[in-house]
């Protein structure tokens, strides 16, 4: 069955300051800002409104409590409001703080080529570059978490794109950067019936789940009630699929929110919960098989979007309600699946002439009149056989100093299986990257993947001055391809040394 505008729209988005905190004890602060009506764009209206109040309320569950949430009355309409609330929100914090801005809107590139988050109020716009807002934070202590779920918003860290900026911002060791997607990518919304009010963006839908009681916290991956950046980061590659998240740092240990893991929250748990897909790879006329856990009678559904001159078509989505069981009670559980563990599997099914691509299949729950996207996972239907081309490209140096990353650039043909590792002069693996790991639509020109190395090796130490490769691995279907950079030379600043 295809999607409606009524079950399911997806529209492409793209002062004084308190005395500081000297208490020696971490406090959180946070800014919250959406975005929803434009000059230059459409609307997303009510989805921003609701990314805040949903983030607002998942801060309310932190272990740790925030000082103060600054949700602003004013839309933002200029770069200079946007400062002033960083200065309000942030002014007082002390080394030890952490301060979160999470800012949903659109994105776009200037004239200039780059990369800005739109402003605006429907009737007055502005944009702000990344230069800009990190400007914003010069003098304020603590640790800067940014959550950006905007197009292109990979671009404010450099990251999502085939050639790197020389001197990408928000690259110190006192930020902490997630974005939606990746630099050449768009980032997308969905509205339900707007007289309901319903609507999210599909990016802070997911990170909100992370990290929430209703889903049981899913995104702490050791269960210690602690949620790095990496295991966020982590968690959103696995179950936000319309778009590529990009971090920085890679592999960042910084709990960036706190709980407490030995309470168990029963009330206003999700329908659904510990969905797991079998592959994020497949060949040509595979099923998918997928697995989740219903802890109440619930409606259940699988939207299937397939992938065309580098967007995800979700206009001609596939909406398919799972009738597996035919739980018949009235009203709005009829056609409800029962409690318990399910296994599914789902057909992809493509034209004759596309025999590879990408797929995104997400898991969808109707209650209380209320849609909600559980997971969404990009599946790369690579062919039985072809040589991938792999190429792979790197700049010839690299200055290994607190904070920098080693961007690398793998190009291939075809969607595929990458294993990327760092070998030293000797041929030996210092650091392993990646391994079988499938690919994902980046939008690159060429087709390919971005992965990133702060020179160190696998046991988190950093790795001798000297001359170094990127090897790659490519497989599709059972036969294995080859690639390596050219010599790359590490250095280290003389006070690093």
């Amino acid at each position: 069955m295809r999607t409606t505008a009524v079950i399911l729209v997806v529209i492409l988005c793209c002062l004084s300051c308190p005395a500081a905190s000297g208490d020696g004890l971490q406090h959180n602060r946070a800014l919250l800002i959406g975005v929803d009506l434009f000059v230059s764009r459409e609307s997303t209206y009510p989805s921003s409104a609701n990314n805040v109040q949903d983030m607002y309320k998942a801060f309310q569950n932190s272990v740790l409590p925030f000082d103060d949430i600054l949700i602003p009355e004013q839309p933002a309409t200029s770069k200079g409001m946007v400062a002033d609330w960083i200065r309000e929100a942030f002014g007082g914090a002390g080394e030890n703080d952490f301060n979160y801005l999470y800012i949903s809107t659109h994105g776009d590139y200037d004239m200039d080529g780059n990369a800005v988050l739109l402003l605006s109020d429907g009737n007055a716009e502005d944009s702000l570059t990344a230069g800009e807002l990190e400007e914003m934070f010069s003098g304020i202590a603590g640790t800067k978490i940014i959550l950006m779920d905007a197009c292109y918003s990979g671009a404010f860290i450099g990251k999502g794109m085939r050639e790197a900026p020389p001197e990408p911002s928000f690259h110190s060791p006192d930020f902490k950067v997630l974005t939606s997607s990746g630099a050449m990518e768009a980032s997308w919304y969905w509205n339900g019936r707007k007289d309901a009010g319903q609507g999210s963006f599909y990016f802070t839908q997911i990170l909100i789940q992370g990290i929430s009681p209703r889903w049981k916290y899913p995104a702490d991956r050791n269960r210690d009630g602690a949620i790095t950046l990496s295991e966020l980061h982590g968690y959103l590659l696995k179950n936000h699929g319309a778009s590529t998240p990009q971090v920085y740092p890679q592999e960042d240990d910084t709990a960036v929110f706190l709980y407490d893991p030995d309470t168990e929250r029963t009330d206003d748990r999700s329908p659904v919960v510990d969905a797991v897909f079998s592959d994020d790879s497949i060949l040509p006329g595979e099923t998918l098989t997928l697995s989740f856990t219903a802890l109440r009678p619930v409606r259940v559904a699988y939207q299937i979007v397939y992938r065309r001159d580098g967007q995800w078509q979700f206009d001609e989505a596939e909406l398919v309600y799972d009738e597996t069981e035919r739980f018949t009670a009235f009203g709005e559980l009829a056609g409800a699946i029962l409690p318990g563990r399910k296994l599914r599997t789902v057909a992809l099914t493509r034209e004759e002439e596309e025999l590879y691509g990408y797929v995104l299949v997400q898991l969808l729950s109707l209650e209380d009149g209320r849609l909600t996207v559980q997971t969404g996972h990009v599946i790369a239907v690579t062919p039985a056989e072809g040589n991938p081309a792999l190429r792979v490209e790197t700049p010839d140096s690299f200055l290994a100093a607190e904070g920098a990353e080693l961007p690398i650039f793998v190009s291939h043909a075809y969607p595929c299986t990458l294993s990327v590792s760092i070998a030293d002069a000797q041929g030996d693996t210092v650091k392993r990257l990646s391994f079988r790991s499938a690919s994902r639509p980046l939008n690159t020109v060429p087709e390919g993947s971005c992965f990133y190395w702060d020179g160190r090796d696998k046991d988190d130490e950093p790795v001798p001055e000297g001359e170094y490769r990127v090897l790659v691995e490519g497989w599709i279907g059972d036969t294995a391809y080859t690639a390596q950079s050219e010599i790359i030379t590490i250095t280290y600043e003389e006070e690093e040394r």
